[in-house]
């Protein structure tokens, strides 16, 4: 089975796609970066993986051999640097949104359609405990029509 290389940018929100990396039996955590260096150095201290590459620069980060990038890195960054995972040949999960305005939302939907490349929104607040109650009194009819 073909395993999926991934590398992360941000040392600190993507720990939790490092984790499951370094668990699952089809992906593979090949890269990670961070311009922080405190958060770096105690990434590859934790994980003390040397397979795994280091980068505080996200241009040679971009010239890892990788199917996918997740951007773990500051909110208001996501479009700018999905936009250049696309286009150097790299998948995208962004795990929050992605968009400040409608400039980047654009330039994110031609990147996607001139690459060919996917690119995957995965935000995560539904699995948290608030949203997953609103549900749960939603299923359970307490909240009443919508």
């Amino acid at each position: 089975m073909h395993r999926v290389k991934i590398g992360v940018l941000g040392a600190g929100r993507g720990r939790s796609m490092m984790n499951y990396c370094k668990q699952a039996s089809h992906a593979e955590l090949v890269a990670v970066c961070d311009n922080n260096p405190v958060f770096l150095d105690r990434v590859k201290r934790e994980l003390d993986d040397s397979s795994i590459a280091y980068y505080s620069s996200f241009d040679e980060f971009l010239s890892q051999d990788m199917d996918a990038v997740v951007l773990a890195n500051f909110a208001n960054e996501h479009a700018p640097f999905a936009v250049r995972c696309l286009r150097a040949g790299k998948h995208v999960i962004s795990e929050v949104l992605p968009c400040q305005n409608m400039k980047e939302a654009v330039e994110l939907v031609e990147a996607v359609e001139s690459t060919g490349k996917i690119y995957a929104y995965a935000e995560n607040y539904c699995y948290m405990p608030a949203p997953r109650e609103m549900k749960r009194l939603y299923d359970a009819g307490e909240l009443g029509e919508f």
